[in-house]
């Protein structure tokens, strides 16, 4: 390697800095010279084009690379597993947190949504919901009209507590007498892991009181919650080209803006999974299902329900304040 000393000399300073020019690519032509080979501080340049660097003294430059041993990799993997693990509970309720949001979220839209058609259109507006039990005798699947409709039905099975629609007994321009119910959305279903408390569907059941508690200010909030109504007249289920028809459990929206019932009511969701029957190759059938809360009584423990206001309508989130 050939290489030789020159002296830079500083104007301001007037002193030597020695400069050693070696034939390494890297540093030197942003340090000293220009691209043209002139040198910024009067610096002995290559000829333009010529890859050169520069060793000055106090700076070291090594072609040497290094690497990580087996011993510092495995240091990192063991410090990154141990992290992960004191996340990992974390994230994990992080998660159920955010489904949980994510249910109250979609309820309160959905509200919104049946009480603007109540009042656009003119007509009560039901939020009706699947109710659990009563279609487990089979003459009842079988008295469906078609092939689509018992398809709906049957996925409606693995949906019993966690699924509900928008239906319109009748609409503006329907004759006297001659009404034309219609489903206004198709079956929406709550995220997985989320469900309304069966306490919901059981018509003759007392009434449930529930506190919500604010830690900050040590304020408590008892809510009386009833059991969700049933239609007084039967209604299509699971659509309108079923040619089946049943009494379905509702929340009903008035064209004045209103209840239909003029009494408050609730959506109590709990953390937990809906068991159903199944054949044997795993096809949800029609048989009686199980719900296990996860953990057991939190509906009522740490509460989570959507309000609705019978005199507006309008929904609001209830919970524990920390």
């Amino acid at each position: 390697m050939n290489s030789m000393n020159s002296i830079a000399t500083n104007d301001s300073l007037r002193r030597r800095l020695p400069v050693l020019w070696i034939e390494e690519p890297a540093l030197w032509p942003r340090l000293l010279c220009r691209r043209d080979g002139s040198g910024w501080i009067g610096a002995r340049c290559p000829a333009p084009g010529r890859r050169v660097s520069c060793k000055v003294r106090g700076w070291r430059h090594s072609r040497r690379a290094r690497a990580f041993t087996l011993l510092e990799l495995m240091m990192v993997v063991a410090i990154i597993g141990f992290l992960a693990a004191m996340a990992l509970p974390h994230v994990s309720g992080f998660a159920k947190a955010n489904t949980l949001a994510a249910a109250d979220r979609q309820l309160l839209d959905d509200v919104a949504l049946a009480r603007q058609r109540a009042l656009v259109n003119r007509s009560t507006v039901y939020m009706v919901f699947v109710p659990p039990g009563f279609w487990t005798n089979q003459d009842y699947i079988k008295s469906l009209t078609n092939d689509f409709s018992n398809l709906q039905l049957t996925n409606l099975l693995a949906r019993q507590y966690t699924s509900y629609a928008l239906l319109a007994l009748n609409s503006v321009g329907d004759q006297p007498g001659q009404h034309f119910a219609h489903y206004l959305t198709d079956w929406r279903t709550l995220p997985q892991g989320v469900l309304i408390s069966e306490f919901e569907f059981i018509s003759n059941q007392p009434a449930l009181t529930i506190t919500t508690t604010n830690t900050t200010t040590g304020q408590t909030n008892p809510e009386t919650v009833f059991p969700l109504n049933w239609t007084p007249v039967t209604v299509p289920f699971p659509s309108v080209a079923a040619g089946s028809v049943n009494k379905l459990p509702y929340i009903a929206f008035t064209p004045q803006g209103s209840l239909l019932t003029q009494t408050n009511q609730y959506i109590v969701l709990k953390r937990g999974s809906v068991f159903y029957s199944e054949d044997s190759n795993g096809v949800p059938v029609a048989g009686p299902v199980s719900v296990v809360a996860t953990p057991p009584g939190n509906e009522t423990n740490n509460p989570n329900m959507i309000r609705i206001d019978w005199l507006t309508s309008r929904a609001t989130l209830l919970q524990n304040k920390f």
